[in-house]
């Protein structure tokens, strides 16, 4: 089988079990081979046919600075089954060390494999979905949130923040980012999960866009491709994106999603709910 493999990727995040792990981020350090073949990536020398071992990389990052697992065996397992979400990843092995975590070694840490059996655990699309709400927003963006993790795969949630509301002088916004694994295709996701939510929580539309409501759920990204370009303009988007996924930018030689959220936060009255953020706990 071949492999292809990410060596010594150097994350900060909680992991651990003392209240001093548990006090401050730490370094991890991640090797992942990952299972699949390549041939043909090597005949096409195309870099759609390979693995993509930088969107791989990217959301292993996001996930650990966020989980705040206890052990590196939960860890471990969990950055399997995000690399067995990969449609051409069929197996993987992950390797987590807490390096200086045991006086004179170097590191601790687990080793595991994982397959995937394409029958019960299907590739897996990646979405990033944006909740807004400004009627009881406190009570809605929570219902919000559990409804998500009930029906999807929540790998990250955004802080809480409270924004302007735009086009209309209604009551201030509540906005926080999700990122979720579903089999769901885009229009599947909207409809099946995303919709009900809503219809759920009250949401009513009416020939006023900007007006004021329980709940909004709407698709960022899917799949790596960004479907909303206020994600560059609006601080609402921007800010709690950014906090998921900062590496973005437009193109290779412009400003990523962190320059660009710092940038508009400096002339925006946007702030993080700190008092909400035990919802931006994953368990």
């Amino acid at each position: 089988m071949d492999i292809t493999f990410i060596h010594d990727l150097l994350v900060r995040g909680i992991i651990g079990i003392s209240d001093r792990e548990r006090a401050q981020p730490q370094d991890i350090l991640i090797n992942l081979a990952l299972f699949g073949d390549v041939s043909q990536a090597a005949e096409t020398d195309r870099i759609e046919d390979c693995i993509n071992y930088r969107t791989i990389a990217k959301k292993i990052t996001a996930y650990v600075e966020r989980a705040g697992r206890y052990t590196v065996e939960a860890l471990a397992a969990d950055i399997a089954r995000l690399c067995l979400e990969e449609p051409a990843v069929v197996g993987v092995r992950v390797r987590v060390e807490k390096p200086g975590a045991v006086r004179f070694a170097r590191s601790v840490g687990v080793e595991i494999e994982r397959f995937r059996d394409s029958k019960t655990n299907p590739a897996m699309h990646q979405a990033y979905i944006l909740l807004g709400s400004n009627i009881e927003p406190e009570v809605n963006i929570a219902a919000a949130i559990e409804r998500l993790k009930e029906s999807c795969v929540v790998n990250a949630i955004s802080s809480i923040w409270e924004t302007e509301a735009v086009g209309s002088p209604g009551p201030r916004f509540l906005n926080a980012v999700v990122w979720l694994s579903t089999p769901l295709d885009l229009e599947a996701l909207k409809n099946q999960i995303l919709a009900p939510i809503e219809q759920a929580l009250g949401r009513v539309r009416t020939s006023d866009k900007n007006a004021p409501r329980t709940i909004d759920l709407d698709v960022l990204i899917y799949d790596e491709q960004i479907l909303d370009n206020n994600v560059w303009q609006r601080d609402f988007i921007a800010l709690p994106l950014a906090e998921l996924r900062p590496d973005l930018s437009r193109s290779t030689n412009s400003e990523s999603l962190a320059e660009i959220a710092q940038r508009l936060r400096s002339a925006s009255s946007a702030f993080v709910r700190s008092d909400l953020h035990h919802l931006s706990r994953l368990r």
